[in-house]
């Protein structure tokens, strides 16, 4: 690298709100990375009110607003001598952001999960088509990359397949590894994490409070479902035994409360970090293979949603502490090797030297 600083600009769709969602932590702990080696300027595309009270989080970040012409941009490019652009693809971003990435040196996408691979395993649970037109715009757009960051191992060979010449390099998504000193009998109840107004979530448990948790109450009657984040209160009544908090200040702090948290998701991609918040606030995790996904050493330990599968391994964990401090004690070990903020500094270092 120059001594001199170079200049980024990232594009996403919104300030993000570190509290609520994977992908918007994802986006505030890379951009707070990058910002150590580059001068960073930040172009969210709505104005999401909800989102200014974060602006503080993003310290010596330049927040621009959204310029729709790209005759508008390629001078703001220009005046600025910004040559790389970070693109934050997550749920929510419109491909026609293309239109910018000929207008700088190096362009770079942040997959964060590749869409097809869920809208595949959506389509076949809700027999539905697949949707061909959206993978075709979405490997269009990643074709238009100088630079592609996967969140996985797995993404990084699922990309590669579309792209064998390309720069595809991974950076999985990190929590903030804080040890915690609740044991097993200090916690009770189980729970799930996640944003829901994200299907996959809102599909996941609804199916865990139909199918499984009836089941797992017959032989634990009293257990209590918490239902943690932002929109949970949609569950409220759905179960005299299910119970919603929004307002979550510190996810792994909150985790910690709690003796096992489900998570039954039937589809989806990427890297969940609400089972790496979970295994680093030691509270072991029963999950589908969707779940465990991309998490280095936990594919085996995945379980089918299919409900006497899954209220198996909910209950030897919830009920036997010597289980229960092994496999907390195991995932811990897991996360903080390959997922702590530590190790986020070493997997960002990879991409600073090809800009």
């Amino acid at each position: 690298m120059k001594n001199k600083k170079q200049n980024i600009l990232v594009i996403s769709p919104v300030i993000p709100q570190v509290n609520t969602n994977a992908g918007d932590w994802r986006v505030f702990t890379l951009t707070k990375e990058l910002s150590k080696s580059f001068n960073i300027f930040f172009m969210p595309l709505r104005d999401n009110p909800a989102g200014k009270k974060y602006l503080k989080t993003l310290k010596n970040i330049q927040v621009i607003k959204n310029m729709e012409s790209t005759n508008e941009f390629s001078r703001f490019v220009k005046q600025n001598n910004i040559e790389i652009l970070l693109i934050e693809k997550y749920w929510d971003l419109p491909f026609d952001v293309y239109k910018y990435m000929s207008l700088v040196k190096t362009s770079v996408i942040d997959v964060h999960e590749i869409g097809f691979k869920k809208s595949q395993a959506q389509s076949e649970i809700e027999n539905t088509d697949n949707n061909k037109l959206y993978k075709a715009k979405e490997l269009l757009f990643y074709k238009q990359a100088d630079i592609l960051i996967a969140i996985s191992n797995e993404e990084q060979k699922e990309l590669k397949k579309y792209f064998p010449d390309k720069k595809i390099i991974v950076i999985p998504t990190c929590t903030d590894v804080k040890k915690t000193d609740e044991s097993f009998s200090q916690r009770k109840d189980i729970c799930y994490f996640g944003f829901f107004s994200h299907k996959p979530n809102i599909d996941a448990v609804n199916y865990f409070i139909r199918n499984i948790f009836p089941q797992f109450l017959a032989n634990n009657s009293g257990v209590k479902f918490y239902i943690l984040g932002k929109g949970a209160e949609v569950f409220k009544e759905k179960h005299k035994n299910v119970k919603t908090k929004e307002n979550i200040k510190d996810i792994p702090k909150e985790l910690s409360k709690y003796r096992v948290l489900v998570c039954p998701l039937r589809y989806g991609a990427g890297v969940k970090k609400k089972v790496l918040d979970a295994m680093a606030s030691k509270t072991p995790v029963v999950s589908t293979n969707f779940g465990y996904e991309g998490i280095i050493g936990m594919s085996k330990q995945s379980v089918s949603p299919e409900s006497d599968k899954f209220i198996k391994k909910t209950e030897e964990l919830y009920q036997n502490k010597n289980i229960w401090n092994k496999v907390s004690t195991r995932n811990f070990k897991i996360v903080e090797k390959y997922y702590s903020m530590a190790s986020f500094g070493r997997y960002v270092k990879k991409i600073i030297k090809y800009l």
